[in-house]
């Protein structure tokens, strides 16, 4: 499961690397191996891995994504997940989109609620 915010809202993938506009959240990427939080490159060195906890196929999860000042924290069924601190954070014009992103992957939304902050 993954999705991106605080993006341009324009940029895409055209091959098998995607340069992000975004933070980039991955729940179960890499075959279900890793979850992930990423300033721009989810394959960056200096990404958040969080502890293993694997997506389940049929089940339904409830995301909640908040940004206070530079942190940024996920939280997936009410248990935090991926947690950081970004000393300059992604904001304004170019960085005020939310996407979904499923990368190979079957996936649904539904109950979707933004608001800004």
């Amino acid at each position: 499961i993954k999705l991106e915010i605080f993006g341009d809202g324009a940029s895409h993938s055209t091959g098998d690397r995607y340069e992000a506009t975004s933070y980039v959240v991955i729940f179960g990427g890499w075959n279900n191996s890793l979850n992930v939080l990423a300033r721009m490159d989810e394959h960056g060195a200096d990404r958040i891995t969080g502890p293993p906890r694997k997506v389940q196929v049929g089940r339904t999860y409830h995301f909640r994504i908040e940004r206070i000042d530079g942190t940024l924290t996920v939280w997936v069924d009410d248990e935090l997940l991926l947690r950081m601190e970004d000393s300059e954070p992604l904001r304004g014009r170019g960085h005020d989109h939310f996407a979904f992103n499923n990368w190979q992957s079957d996936v649904w939304f539904d109950n979707l609620r933004i608001t800004p902050l």
